[in-house]
């Protein structure tokens, strides 16, 4: 028997929760960590890792793989922020999915030079608590030169 697998991979914030129906009867959004056995907390039996058929798991691992990717020299990662954000938001979006820790001070440095990226957005904000932090719009660059660079970890 022959199995083909057909994945598209989807970079968009705020999508809808996904109904289960037919094959899919426990359709839901998990964590990658979870999906990809980097969570030892979930077990296979509750979907956890081993829990995906095939080769799903390098399929998955492929597309998390291509969009830490895109987030190097693309401004996709503003699409995540609201319409004004904060560089620390921003930074978070970056954290999220590349999965590691970023000094505030060299991510500020690198998105505020990079040309075209971010757009000062004349005001500030304390919804996160410290003192007010300046607020930025996404700027007309589609791709980023130079890349933001992952850490090596």
């Amino acid at each position: 028997m022959r199995v083909v697998s057909v994945a598209h991979l989807a970079l968009a914030p705020d999508l809808p929760a996904p109904r289960a129906g037919g094959d899919a009867n426990s359709a839901r959004w998990a964590p990658v960590e979870e999906l990809l056995g980097k969570d030892e907390t979930f077990a296979a039996e509750d979907g956890g890792p081993g829990a995906l058929a095939f080769d799903h798991a390098r399929i998955l691992a492929d597309g998390v793989e291509r969009a830490r990717s895109k987030i190097e020299y693309s401004s996709l990662a503003t699409a995540f922020c609201p319409p004004e954000f904060t560089v620390g938001e921003l930074r978070r979006v970056y954290e999220a999915v590349w999965g590691v820790s970023l000094d505030p001070r060299n991510f500020h440095r690198k998105v505020t030079g990079t040309p075209g990226f971010l757009v000062p957005a004349g005001g500030t904000t304390t919804r996160q608590g410290g003192r007010p932090a300046q607020l930025f719009r996404a700027g007309g660059a589609t791709l980023l030169n130079p890349p933001m660079l992952r850490p090596e970890v």
